[in-house]
């Protein structure tokens, strides 16, 4: 469990990391140079799955080598830009609630009662946070936290075909050789999307760009893997809300950022929610095992 709450931890940070990153280089040139980082760390690895990949794999590793990691990256960080640390981790924080809903509509996988109620509170949290973020002077907008939420609904929606195709492929040639893919395919859009190209060199920015690619796209995902293979996937899913919690933190403690009374009421609503969300979600797991 150690493992899976480091690897928690580091994947808060991102947002409170990325904050350093946005003085020395625009937020698009900041996914793809972390992208090209965890790219070269990858890389030796990469190298020796390439010709083991089957053929018909190559499609949907391109595919979602393209969502999982530029998609997401891209939502995310630009999202960032415009609004505070905190909200947008607390917005990653619906994840699992996101998933259960796309598994309802996409997959044949029916959302329970509880995902909905716990999905209408935590969705209200994100109002109420939103309305207190001008009144604690957090840069709290819509526009930030709407960019972060789509980034999470990829995220979301590539999970279950993302986990067939490492059945059929393996993970460490998943994780090496679509990081190596991201970094190449991301490159036009940084082209096309980016505001500014230029890279003011700077010792925070630097730190913080290598960690984002080198801690929170890499280290993290070895921590987190290992821990899966002593932790069972139902415990693994009851220490996500940690994330949100750990990056909350981070924010106030790191960057000072201000969150008003309202806004705090959000958080927490968010937390509550998907917390027990997930907890229900298990004891139901619980009952249908006992029963069969």
């Amino acid at each position: 469990m150690f493992y899976q709450i480091t690897a928690l931890f580091i994947w808060s940070s991102a947002f409170v990391a990325a904050k350093y990153t946005y003085g020395m280089m625009d937020a698009v040139m900041m996914v793809q140079m972390r992208l090209v980082i965890s790219a070269l760390v990858v890389l030796p690895v990469c190298r020796r799955y390439l010709g083991r990949i089957p053929r018909q794999s190559w499609r949907p590793l391109v595919l979602l080598s393209f969502l999982n990691y530029i998609g997401v990256l891209m939502f995310q960080f630009v999202g960032l830009k415009y609004t505070s640390a905190a909200s947008a981790i607390t917005v990653v924080g619906l994840e699992p609630l996101i998933t259960a809903f796309i598994g309802h509509f996409f997959f044949r996988d029916p959302a329970r009662w509880y995902h909905w109620l716990c999905g209408l509170l935590a969705f209200a949290g994100v109002g109420l946070m939103i309305a207190g973020g001008s009144e604690g002077g957090g840069d709290i907008t819509w526009y930030g936290c709407l960019l972060v939420l789509l980034g999470g609904a990829v995220f979301c929606a590539t999970l279950r075909p993302t986990r067939k195709l490492i059945d059929d492929i393996g993970a460490p040639a998943y994780t090496s050789v679509s990081l190596a893919l991201a970094a190449l395919l991301c490159l036009p859009f940084t082209l096309l999307l980016a505001q500014d190209y230029a890279i003011r060199w700077s010792g925070s920015g630097t730190l913080a760009l290598l960690y984002l690619g080198i801690g929170a796209g890499w280290f993290a995902y070895l921590l987190w893997n290992r821990g899966m293979k002593q932790v069972s996937a139902n415990t693994s899913g009851l220490l996500l809300p940690l994330e949100p919690v750990f990056g909350v933190i981070l924010a106030v403690l790191l960057l000072g950022e201000q969150i008003s009374a309202l806004s705090w009421s959000g958080v927490l609503l968010v937390m509550l929610s998907t917390a027990a969300a997930i907890l229900l979600s298990e004891m139901a797991k619980r009952k249908r095992t006992k029963a069969a």
